[in-house]
């Protein structure tokens, strides 16, 4: 490159050049000695049955401003990886490298010199990050009121509860300006309403373009702050790609989560076959082909955004003349439980429903209805009046709702914690001085 292109590229704007990469991993590995393993140290090799890899060739990179979000059940590697990355523990083989300023929240009172007051462990936490005494007076007094913790800030942090500790390290790592954000399991951090600040930052740190590891249990919240996501398991990354597609595959294998759902192959009904199937008095004249959760951009999916319309889609024969059949949807929580059911109210087909063949209906579900989290849909098959089920297919499909941290969605206001219930509908308020 010459001077001059050197000189042009120094001068662009910083949305039109590349981003850097912040983190580096090359086939990280972290290696536990189980109990008898230091012994056999002083006599012979360790035998793989004596070692436990926590994680094992984890490799991947992260772009500046990228949000990513590590998932996977317990014992997967996701707090053993943030660690390594915070420095807290090494590794056993491969590295790591970051650049930029680190901020790190993992458990509970890491980081913290028990001995020393809460307003100490501020200084001395910001100084192990490159800060200088003065960056931390101007940021002081916001942490202090952030964590929530009163005059205890002046008491040893041996002192202080769990919540106090975690609301602390919290306020720390989230007003120091880290170039990396890394957390863990920020949702349990302490009480609910301290849960819905903590919410609350995470979002205004992202906005700002920050590069965030997000370790979660809490799907929606991955959905919401990351746009990439790993997933681990038994210390390898078994997916890394949008945080969407890697959260439908992770709740399809392990919560069983799947917007499809086909009947075995049957013989398509003709009318021809009519009189046959009348009379055959163990046939139902109705029964379900398929179903389907289809996005607004008229995509099959296991999940929705919170703010969009979706619809149910669904096929189903009718294999005799004179009965009318329909299909009903009742929609479940995530316990079980019937949240509402959605009757078949199509005016421009009174009597085509009726006819022997395959037909296909679709249920628009408006957007801000549905709360977070996951939802399932028994169908029904039946004649309404008076009412004979006909065929019933239990949880036949099943999709969860997410919601962006960028949604043009208002219906939860300044509340940053997920809503209690099943629905979260956006009504229509106003509001005058009287």
């Amino acid at each position: 490159m010459s001077v001059a292109e050197s000189s042009e590229a120094a001068e662009a704007p910083a949305a039109l050049r590349e981003p850097e990469t912040a983190i580096r991993v090359e086939r990280l590995g972290k290696r536990y000695l189980l109990e008898g393993a230091k012994r056999a140290l002083l006599s012979s090799r360790v035998r793989d049955d004596q070692a436990f890899w926590a994680l094992r060739g984890v490799s991947f990179e992260v772009k500046e401003g990228e949000r990513v979000g590590i998932i996977g059940r317990n014992g997967a590697g996701k707090s053993t990886l943030l660690k390594i990355l915070s420095r807290v523990i090494a590794p056993s083989e491969g590295r790591a490298e970051i650049s930029g300023r680190v901020a790190s929240l993992l458990e509970v009172g890491t980081g913290f010199n028990a001995r020393l007051s809460g307003r100490e462990n501020i200084y001395l936490n910001a100084a192990l990050l490159g800060l200088t005494r003065k960056d931390v007076d101007a940021r002081l007094q916001e942490i202090i009121e952030f964590a929530e913790i009163g005059r205890f800030i002046e008491e040893p942090v041996k002192s202080y509860s769990t919540g106090m500790r975690a609301r602390l390290g919290f306020a720390v790592a989230a007003h120091i300006d880290p170039d990396v954000l890394m957390l863990d399991e920020v949702l349990s951090v302490g009480d609910a309403a301290f849960q819905a600040k903590c919410l609350q930052r995470v979002g205004e740190l992202t906005d700002a373009e920050r590069t965030l590891l997000f370790v979660s249990h809490s799907i929606p919240a991955v959905r919401r702050f990351c746009d990439r996501c790993l997933w681990l398991h038994q210390g390898v990354v078994v997916m890394d790609g949008p945080a969407v597609a890697v959260t439908e595959a992770y709740e399809e294998k392990l919560l069983k989560v799947k917007g499809s759902f086909r009947a075995p192959e049957r013989a398509r009904p003709s009318t021809a076959d009519a009189p046959a199937a009348a009379n055959a008095e163990e046939e139902a004249p109705g029964r379900l082909v398929s179903a389907a959760v289809v996005n607004a951009a008229g995509e099959q999916t296991n999940s929705v955004r919170i703010d969009e319309d979706f619809s149910i889609e669904v096929m189903f024969d009718v294999t005799a003349p004179m009965r009318r059949v329909e299909p009903a949807l009742h929609f479940l929580n995530e316990r079980g439980e019937v949240i509402f059911v959605v009757a078949f109210t199509d005016p421009s087909a009174p009597s085509a429903i009726n006819e022997v063949g395959r037909h296909k209906a679709s249920a628009k579900i408006p957007g801000n209805l549905l709360n977070d989290g996951i939802h399932r849909v028994t169908i029904v098959l039946v004649t309404a009046d008076p009412l004979v089920r006909h065929e019933t297919v239990e949880q036949a499909i099943s999709f969860s709702v997410f919601e962006r941290a960028d949604s043009h969605a208002v219906a939860r206001g300044r509340y940053a914690r997920r809503f209690p219930g099943a629905v979260r509908p956006m009504l229509q308020w106003t509001h005058a001085r009287v």
